[in-house]
């Protein structure tokens, strides 16, 4: 077996422990590079070099514009006031005569076309591609991410994904999320182009606004896996997000366990030995450390991430649906008193397990009664309830356990563990108070006990 094939084990039991770890299906923060790759989309470079070239008033090229202009952004600030004298003069043809009104902002010219450009090289249908690439899509299909997260303008996200709900640029802030079943395309769509994040002004007011952003998708970096897809490792996209993240983590180094980065490498073989972290420099002197993935071929990647058979049949419309309506309910319709009110019957579902999912039609497969009060806490549980602010922690203080005394508390089923199949190769983590209460000691550096009932070959720490 070659070195290579030796890493896709490893990296894909990797990924499978942190699904079974978290208990929850991952985040995909996607890029660029997957609708270059899936759909022939522009790079943000490609997407300007083609927009200078659609003017006849532009007669610098790219490269002269970012030696004057540094940036990116700032390369878009100075197309501005170019397009806005083409659409005013002889271009006035190519746009649409709604935006020739003094409500419309100079910038809305240039966006229109950029819009324009990446929705007719990736129109959102995926076309002819090759067989690797349609095993990708498939393999990527059945994922069932928990959320996208995406800076792609582009429509082809939704064109894999046609069962989540795309929120658009300042509405990810404003409107209330039910955080399963979405695409958050946090620099907007091709589908309003007014209001898309390409200048530097674009860019600064985003950055003032981020901070929001980053506090509401927090718990999607703390609780979930995040596979990062289709981003360089300098991509101040990505970086801006990761910074803010960090402060919370306060990550200090240590291998942030629960973020894969993928990074496509053509010049893979059998004999590779890539590198299975990445140091993500976040400027002014922090960094930090994630694990990386490198492939030619995708398909492997997105399979290790794959959801259970239990899961892949949930539709995320019905879900994201149902907690739609149940947040109207509670922060709407009651308190208004619109609806008529059964209360006994609502204090009854609040007060046991098994009220609610009768009400929704939802039965159990069986009596969960003495299970859920045995094993209640899944490893993020676990972890804040050691003061920690996500299962990171936790998995930590079992890691020790492990090397200090050999044991491995999630290696069968005992009194601080159970595994919960959910699929045919899959199972959740579940922990019990015992669990926590041994934790909490292996936290202290106190003495503790971690003989499991079922193994007469366990050891005890003094």
């Amino acid at each position: 077996m070659g070195a290579y094939q030796d890493y896709i084990e490893n990296r894909s039991a990797l990924a499978k422990a942190s699904l079974m770890d978290l208990g929850c299906q991952p985040v995909l923060f996607v890029g660029s590079g997957i609708s270059s790759r899936y759909g022939g989309g522009p790079s943000w470079r490609d997407l300007l070099a083609q927009a200078i070239s659609e003017n006849p008033l532009i007669e610098d090229e790219l490269p002269y514009l970012l030696q004057q202009n540094e940036t990116l952004p700032r390369v878009g600030s100075a197309l501005v006031d170019p397009y806005h004298r083409f659409a005013w003069g002889v271009g006035r043809e190519d746009f649409p005569s709604s935006l020739f009104s003094e409500d419309v902002g100079k910038d809305c010219y240039l966006k229109h076309r950029i819009a324009e450009i990446v929705s007719n090289r990736v129109p959102g249908v995926i076309g002819e591609i090759s067989p690797q690439l349609a095993r990708e899509i498939a393999s990527l299909q059945k994922i069932r991410p928990n959320s996208i997260i995406t800076t792609n303008y582009d429509i082809l996200i939704e064109e894999v994904f046609p069962e989540y709900t795309p929120i658009i640029g300042q509405r990810i802030i404003r409107a209330p999320s039910m955080m399963i079943g979405e695409i958050f395309k946090i620099h907007g769509c091709v589908t309003e182009p007014a209001d898309l994040v390409l200048t530097e002004s674009d860019y600064l007011d985003w950055a003032e606004k981020k901070k929001y952003l980053s506090a509401k998708l927090l718990a999607f970096f703390l609780e979930h896996p995040v596979l990062i897809i289709g981003y360089a490792a300098h991509d101040e996209n990505v970086i801006a997000v990761l910074r803010d993240i960090d402060e919370i983590l306060s990550s200090e180094g240590e291998l942030v366990e629960n973020i894969f980065y993928v990074v496509h490498d053509s010049k893979i073989n059998e004999n590779s030995k890539p590198p299975s972290e990445a140091v993500l420099d976040l400027r002014n002197g922090k960094s930090m450390r994630v694990n990386c993935i490198h492939a030619s071929d995708f398909s492997w990647i997105y399979d290790a991430f794959a959801a259970s058979d239990g899961v892949e049949n949930v539709n995320p419309k019905i879900l994201r649906a149902l907690m739609a309506r149940t947040y109207d309910l509670v922060r709407h319709d009651i308190p208004k008193m619109t609806i008529e009110v059964n209360y006994q019957t609502l204090e009854q579902a609040a007060s046991g397990d098994d009220t609610l999912p009768k009400l929704l039609g939802i039965t159990s497969l069986s009596d969960p009664d003495t299970f859920n009060a045995t094993y209640p806490h899944i490893t993020t549980d676990v972890g804040k309830r050691l003061g920690y602010s996500s299962w990171h922690g936790a998995r930590k203080l079992i890691n020790k356990i492990k090397a200090d005394s050999g044991i491995d508390l999630c290696s069968s089923d005992n009194q601080f563990h159970i595994a919960v199949k959910s699929g045919t190769s899959s199972a959740v983590h579940k922990y019990s108070e015992a669990a926590v209460a041994l934790l909490r000691k292996v936290q202290n550096n106190e003495s503790y006990d971690a003989t499991l009932k079922k193994k007469s070959s366990a050891k005890k720490k003094k």
